[in-house]
């Protein structure tokens, strides 16, 4: 579309060209910030032009708008002149000073030139195209994913020691660097995540109260997920025997419990012990707490590190990625192509597990305190579509922290502290994925598991979930140190990365789904929560 018009330097002629202006960039991809830029400046610039020229002068308007993206030119006839330059111009003679001119020239989506070509000055202003970038399910996990499949599959057509070679003394390699890296940062930022988030607490009392209740219920509902997935993979992966022998005596199961309490403050951040970094991170929150009267700065601190540690993560985040592609390389060049078609057991199984226990959680609110469903899903329908198209809960906090407060009238205090400490240590759906990735990789391994090795799973995966860094492909380090302590083999963890692309999604809104109606529970309970959502 391109329309014309002949115009004077006429004071209506020149309002009329800036409402027309206006129009159509109103109805553009700029933003209004720099409609009202474009605007002031052309206005300006055509003031300078009736000064210059006359009142009598014509020039030509001219609009384009092609595929919707619009372009606006003024042509004018004659001698050479930029009224968009600085040069011979008397800044008291402008509405407009020279500095503020400049800043009208600085847009976000559009942009303003002036030429001379064959007897003509030409105003030019348009905008740039807006290309929507491309959502693909599970983002950066499926590229990595994809890409490792393509690059198996050209590994596969390389001579046999040559692949040997890239295989064994290439990708191994790296891929135990790149992990020891990740699982490095992982132990610190549970430290931090758990402190501040017991730090945000008032006081020690309110903690006792109140905290310790809160991580009990955290235990109790990833306990609850956890045999609720062992249950559906048996179905999916029967390899439960009831008389079957275990690798690990009773004495072991025993040093498992001892094993919490660490020997000093450095071991277990060096040997990656979670659970005693866990119960480090309490004892010294409930320090801070008692000496925050004494030394009031340090629970900003605290609040600092915590900002600090957040950035390593996200900084270390990007390696995870690299660690995916290795993982799925190594799995598919060391076996064959079919493998990839032997995840839908695995995909099926976290769908059922995390889908059916999202449900109960939230039929158990509604029956509970006989909310209406229909609400709840409605008023948090954005909280759980950034989770799903993310694939992230930590992309969605801030907008839940709104939800929890302002729609299930959550106290505002209970909320800065519940949802953090949430972050770092209530990850039920990470603990259902570490109990399917045991079954899973037992089933591919023709590896039975006793009642008590079950047992033991469960277990180091109520440990170790809430170890697993909050981004996408996070748990991927989590899964090397489950299936060390249970001697299983490492082989399985490409294939589940390969179906964590499937079901990242829903497992992310799922968990999502899962604390909130958590967080409702126990904010009704201790009296932290108002009346909403047509009780």
């Amino acid at each position: 579309m391109s329309v014309s018009k002949r115009l004077s330097f006429s004071n209506d002629d020149l309002e009329k060209t800036i409402e027309d202006v206006r129009e159509v960039f109103e109805k553009s991809p700029v933003s209004e910030d720099d409609c009202i830029k474009i605007c002031l400046l052309l206005e300006e610039a055509l003031l300078r032009c009736q000064q210059h020229f006359g009142q009598n002068y014509h020039y030509t308007l001219q609009i384009q708008k092609w595929f919707g993206v619009p372009k606006v030119i003024i042509r004018i006839k004659g001698e050479a002149y930029n009224p968009l330059s600085d040069g011979d111009i008397d800044d008291d003679d402008d509405i407009l000073p020279a500095q503020v001119l400049k800043g009208l020239m600085n847009y976000e989506q559009a942009e303003t030139i002036y030429t001379y070509r064959n007897g003509y000055n030409e105003i030019s202003t348009y905008a740039g195209k807006a290309w929507k970038p491309i959502k693909i399910p599970g983002g950066s996990i499926t590229i990595s994913a994809l890409l490792a499949v393509v690059c198996a599959g050209a590994a596969d057509l390389l001579p046999t020691e040559l692949q040997e070679a890239v295989i064994h003394n290439v990708a191994e390699p790296l891929l135990k660097t790149l992990m020891g890296l990740i699982v490095a940062v992982t132990g610190p930022f549970v430290f931090i995540s758990i402190v501040n988030g017991i730090c945000l607490m008032e006081d020690v009392a309110t903690f006792s109260n109140v905290g310790l209740r809160v991580i009990r219920r955290f235990f109790i509902v990833m306990l609850c997920m956890s045999l609720f997935a062992a249950g559906v993979c048996q179905f999916f992966f029967p390899v439960v025997v009831i008389n079957g022998e275990s690798n690990l005596a009773l004495s072991e199961l025993f040093q498992l419990f001892l094993g919490i309490f660490p020997r000093n403050f450095v071991a277990p951040f060096v040997e990656g012990n979670i659970l005693q970094i866990v119960f480090i991170a309490i004892l010294t929150g409930i320090s801070i707490l008692t000496l925050t009267n004494v030394i009031p700065n340090l629970k900003v601190i605290v609040g600092e590190l915590n900002k600090l540690i957040v950035k390593m993560m996200d900084i270390v985040s990007k390696v995870i990625y690299a660690a995916i592609f290795l993982n799925v390389f190594k799995s598919i060049a060391s076996n064959s192509m079919e493998t990839i078609f032997a995840v839908w057991r695995i995909v099926a199984s976290n769908y059922a597990f995390c889908i059916g226990f999202g449900m109960l959680m939230l039929m158990h609110i509604v029956y509970k305190y006989r909310i209406n469903v229909a609400d709840f899903l409605r008023q948090g329908s954005k909280v759980f579509l950034i989770s799903f198209s993310t694939a992230s809960n930590t992309a969605a906090m801030s907008i839940n922290m709104a939800f929890a407060k302002e729609r299930l009238k959550i106290e505002g205090k209970f909320c800065d502290f519940w949802l953090p400490l949430s972050h770092a240590m209530f990850s039920p759906s990470a603990a259902a994925a570490l109990v399917a990735g045991v079954f899973y990789t037992a089933y591919n391994a023709q590896l039975p598991l006793s009642l008590f090795s079950l047992f033991i799973t469960v277990i180091l995966a109520l440990q170790l979930s809430i170890a697993t860094p909050p981004v996408p492909g996070g748990i991927m380090a989590i899964y090397a140190i489950i299936f060390k302590q249970l001697g299983l083999p490492f082989d399985s963890i490409g294939m589940l990365m390969v179906s964590a692309v499937f079901v990242v999604n829903v497992s992310s809104v799922m968990s999502m789904l899962i604390r909130d109606c958590e967080l409702m529970d126990i904010a009704s309970e201790i009296g932290k929560r108002g009346v909403s959502l047509k009780e």
